[in-house]
């Protein structure tokens, strides 16, 4: 049974960094993986610590006695408040204060790729774990730092060197052994140095690895007592550079792979390769979501950055698309239906036999009209407007956007294409706008509730004419072809669209920058399947040949000037498009 007294002064604890918000979670288990597991969902900054029942980190002989020099009166308490704190310094210790590694995803990525890329071939599948040993470096210099002490981590390291020995491993693996006497030269002392040196080999080459990093990263001993404390290991834009320094003097030690965990961290499912270490922070299990990328995608993008070797291009450029598209302003309509219900009368009348209905005469009240007697009428009604919602399932489908993806659509629209650092089309460039808009327009459907309702389907236009069938369940893969532009020339092929808005009517927007080449030939084909839909055109800049026919044939054609307007626009014709529809 956990000490409720624990639990408390674990609350305050928690509360003193700033996390007022969220669980704290403790739980024992007679069967548990590990003596000690945490983890914190940084959604709702709950904890959770998990303990095998019955678990000391007080027991033998030298803890006993490093217990008795540290003055340390609980050694559970010691150990789980520490690891939590631990754990709250890779987002921010304290709350606040900026002072957290790796901070945020975006930093863990640019931390992952410089480790990756400065490990030898064979070595960077171990690249994850040298990338939380470097971040838990830090980490702990802080909480040192910040509490003063930091024994609770200490007899961490010696639980896991204990565990070690019951794998029949004499030391620490190699690399392992480097890492917790890292730590101990930026934060240990001689009492710390002495608990723990029952897990060390007499290995030169681990000893010359932890020399040459100290050398090349100017690790100063007791970093919590120099100048300027913890301070110099913190400049987030220096943290790719020293992560390639740790990796690159670290990588020989790494022939044998660690068992050891680098700390408490550990989230249930994670599924961990056999005889692999658990390792990670709540930080780096988050990027690979969905947020995850994102937060990556537009961290780089808004760094003006190239874009990160540890996620695909595709998933890059999606994520931040999606994240820039819900900068569109977009206003949906509620889809709902007014009705009044009576509750009751607010007054009467004489009941008239030519025009009112008997079976609403109240028959226990009667009333003196001109022709005497006769039973009361409700004459006003108290009601209220009630709304219920209301589905449609007759949208016509987004089944196009006919994008011209031609050469002059990676040009700006005033002659400028931007940045091509991590958009390779240019983040100020006309299909970059265009797509944007796209996006948009799959945001507004989705937020109006219509995207289960309807099939999907882009189509783009330059040198030939593709089409890619998808729906809203589906996204990637229409998402993925509007991300392959073929930048040729300008041409249409009216059949290929006929044939893919085969079906029910369909929303169909149309955008280009310049002349159609073939328009001629086209122009009877596209003006059928123009006004057999919903069709609109936006043209950026002047009016031409096709342009001038879609005018003739009353069809809706815009005009824009700027990047900007394009999106805007895109959404707002989609908008008033399926208005029809959601208005009842």
């Amino acid at each position: 049974m956990i000490n409720p007294q624990l639990r408390q002064k674990l609350q305050e604890k928690k509360s003193r960094v700033g996390l007022v918000g969220g669980s704290l979670k403790i739980t024992e288990y007679d069967e548990a993986e590990k003596n000690i597991k945490a983890f914190i969902t940084p959604e709702g900054w709950n904890i959770n610590i998990e303990l095998r029942k019955g678990f000391n980190p007080v027991s033998d002989k030298r803890q006993k006695a490093y217990a008795r020099k540290k003055k340390i009166e609980d050694g559970l308490e010691t150990l789980v408040s520490d690891v939590m704190l631990h754990e709250l310094g890779h987002w921010e210790l304290p709350y606040g204060s900026s002072y957290g590694c790796p901070y945020d995803i975006y930093n863990h990525d640019k931390i992952l790729e410089a480790i990756t890329q400065a490990l030898p071939q064979d070595k960077k599948g171990q690249a994850s774990y040298v990338a939380n040993a470097f971040e838990d470096i830090l980490v702990n210099s802080r909480a040192r730092e910040y509490q003063g002490s930091f024994n609770g981590q200490v007899l961490f390291w010696d639980n896991e060197g204990l565990t070690a020995k019951e794998r029949k491993q004499d030391n620490f693996t190699p690399f392992y052994e480097a890492f917790v006497k890292l730590n101990m030269h930026l934060i240990g002392d001689s009492t710390d140095k002495s608990l723990l040196k029952r897990h060390y080999s007499k290995s030169k080459k681990v000893d010359d690895a932890v020399t040459k990093v100290i050398k090349d990263l100017k690790l100063p001993e007791n970093i919590s007592e120099a100048e300027n404390g913890t301070r110099i290991l913190f400049n987030r834009e220096q943290w790719p550079r020293m992560a390639s320094i740790f990796a690159r003097d670290i990588a020989d030690l790494l022939e044998t792979s660690p068992t050891e965990r680098l700390s408490a961290f550990s989230k249930p499912g994670d599924g961990q390769e056999q005889g692999k270490p658990e390792s990670g922070n709540g930080i780096e299990q988050k990027i690979g979501t969905r947020e995850g990328k994102e937060e990556v995608a537009y961290g780089r993008y808004s760094h003006g950055e190239k874009q990160s070797s540890n996620i695909t291009s595709y998933e890059q450029l999606d994520s931040l698309y999606r994240r820039l598209a819900r900068d569109i302003s977009v206003k949906v309509e509620a889809m709902t239906r007014a009705q009044s219900l009576a509750i009751a009368p607010l007054n009467f009348r004489p009941f008239d036999e030519e025009r009112d209905d008997p079976t609403r005469i109240k028959t226990s009240k009667l009333i003196v009209g001109e022709e005497g007697i006769t039973f009361a009428y409700p004459n006003q009604q108290l009601a209220i407007e009630s709304r219920s919602k209301i589905q449609r399932k007759s949208f016509p489908d987004f089944k196009m956007v006919l994008l011209d993806n031609s050469g002059s659509m990676k040009e700006g629209i005033n002659g400028n294409t931007g940045n091509t650092q991590f958009i390779p089309w240019g983040d100020n460039s006309k299909y970059h706008y265009a797509l944007l808009g796209f996006y948009g327009i799959e945001n507004f459907l989705q937020r109006q509730g219509i995207s289960q309702y309807i099939g999907h389907g882009v189509s783009l236009f330059s040198s030939s004419t593709r089409y890619k069938e998808g729906n809203f369940q589906k996204l990637d893969e229409v998402r993925k072809f509007a991300l392959n532009p073929e930048w040729g020339s300008t041409n249409l092929d009216a059949r290929v669209l006929t044939d893919a808005l085969k079906g029910r009517e369909s929303f169909v927007l149309s955008i280009s920058d310049g002349e159609i080449g073939n328009w001629a030939s086209e122009r009877t084909g596209f003006k059928k399947l123009a006004e057999n839909n919903y069709f609109a055109h936006i043209q950026i800049g002047a009016r031409n040949d096709f342009t001038q026919d879609l005018e003739s044939w009353s069809l809706p054609v815009f005009y824009v000037q700027s990047g900007q307007d394009l999106s805007k626009l895109m959404v707002n014709v989609a908008k008033d498009t399926y208005k029809r529809f959601t208005r009842l």
